[in-house]
């Protein structure tokens, strides 16, 4: 049985796509640098440069913080100081940021709102790295969560192949290149730039991608995690074809022994906020209702993916939320009365309900008639309205679609458990989230030290 470690340079640099796998032999296929490598080619989905109000930190929150918290972020210099003590520090004025002296920066390969990724050379051993900086995480409480709560994910799920692996951790506080910087691995193109280009797509691509992404996601989903915002623009593709998740910083611990714990201990029903996921692959669960939601999100986001991977375009691209039900309803029609109701919003009703337009259901096989039969039906039961009938990672995975290339010993489950979420219960102010932060990059550093004795 084929292994999709065998898929060899898929992205070759000398324009040519080049599949190999035993017993497998494919025609390459031909590209242009000019669409893979184009600084300025514009993503359809607009994944770097789309603005969506809806998911903006700056629209959800408005809020200022007290005169206090320049005083904490006094003390925190002087524990950046000592993190950095020993380190010598390099200057970017032109991109705002400050590196170990060890390090070479290139160019800036991305921007958004919640920081800036430059591209690094490692000059001890003449490595690529990626250094993401996490911008305004000390002015903004909310932001500071999320950069905790995306450090201690790719720290628990550091080692996966198919996640994009954490180098090192530095905190500056100088002004005009403070933030949190989190070296990593380099790849060499997000999947929005790979499906969005020119090459052409197999059915061996398209399964041998999407298993890579599917054991990502078994991996996260097995240790009660949701990623919650899964796009092509967040899973990252190597030259060799290896698919990598990325950008934790939505990503939330969703334990049910955990939140029972909380309650009973603090008398506090946790809420997890329906402002995730980038809208054209946003669950309709998230836009109807504001009931607990589950890993089904990121399954529908998934089947999205794999639709897109036939068409080269998002499946669903609305230009608000209600613009986004419509393009859900004009493919998989009028959801049945029970579904309706499960919703449990008045929206839900207004929506779907006569004198509304009702949606006959669109026969996949007229959306994609090149699309293999296994592919089409994966997509079907993937994309539910819903998401008690979507498929289960495990049941993705066990799908015919995959009968050809899977290789069970590498659907593997996080060793470590359920992630622990209860210490946001425990850090409520500034300068509690800035004391876990370091000690975050502290243990962080600590470890990867020992590595290296």
């Amino acid at each position: 049985m084929s292994n999709y470690n065998n898929i060899g340079n898929v992205f070759q640099k000398n324009d040519n796509i080049n599949l190999e796998c035993s017993n497998i032999s494919l025609a390459k296929l031909k590209t242009t640098n000019s669409t893979l490598n184009s600084k300025n080619q514009e993503i359809l989905n607009n994944d770097v440069n789309y603005v969506d109000n809806e998911n903006n930190l700056d629209y959800i929150l408005n809020k200022s913080i007290s005169d206090s918290i320049n005083k904490k972020k006094n003390q925190a210099t002087q524990s950046a100081a000592s993190l950095n003590s020993k380190k010598e520090m390099k200057l970017y004025p032109k991109y705002g940021f400050k590196v170990s002296q060890n390090y070479t920066i290139k160019e800036i390969i991305g921007k958004g709102s919640y920081g800036t990724v430059a591209a690094a050379i490692e000059t001890s051993y003449g490595a690529q790295v990626a250094i993401k900086k996490v911008t305004n995480i000390f002015t903004r409480d909310i932001l500071m969560k999320r950069a905790i709560r995306e450090l201690k994910f790719m720290r628990y799920f550091k080692g996966h192949k198919n996640i994009v692996n954490l180098l090192d951790l530095e905190i500056v506080f100088d002004k005009g290149y403070d933030g949190l910087y989190c070296y990593q691995e380099m790849v060499d193109y997000d999947l929005a730039r790979v499906i969005h280009s020119s090459v052409q797509f197999s059915e061996f691509h398209i399964q041998h991608f999407f298993y890579q992404i599917m054991c990502g996601l078994k991996y996260i989903h097995s240790a009660d995690v949701i990623h919650r915002d899964l796009k092509p623009g967040n899973i990252l593709c190597s030259i060799q074809g290896t698919l990598k998740i990325c950008d934790f910083g939505l990503a939330r611990g969703i334990n049910e022994d955990l939140f029972e714990k909380i309650k009973s201990e603090s008398g506090v029903q946790s809420h997890i906020t329906s402002y995730v996921a980038t809208r054209w692959y946003r669950a309709p669960e998230l836009m109807l209702c504001r009931k607990k939601y589950s890993k089904a999100v990121d399954i529908w986001a998934c089947g999205c993916i794999l639709a897109e991977f036939y068409g080269r375009k998002p499946i669903f691209m609305g230009n608000d939320q209600m613009h986004q039900i419509v393009e859900i309803l004009k493919v998989l029609g009028t959801p049945k009365t029970e579904t309706i109701m499960k919703y449990g919003s008045s929206v839900a009703v207004e929506i779907f309900t006569l004198p509304k337009p009702q949606y006959g259901k669109m026969p996949w096989k007229t959306i994609y008639s090149f699309a293999s039969d296994r592919g089409l039906d994966l997509i079907e039961k993937m994309l539910k309205w819903d998401s008690d009938l979507r498929l289960t990672c495990d049941e993705v995975l066990q799908h015919s679609f995959f009968h050809d290339i899977r290789n069970e010993k590498e659907e593997n489950v996080c060793p470590y458990g359920p992630f622990d979420f209860e210490y946001e219960q425990h850090v409520t102010s500034m300068d509690d989230l800035t004391k876990l932060l370091f000690k975050e990059v502290e243990e962080f550093k600590k470890i990867k030290a020992n590595v290296y004795i």
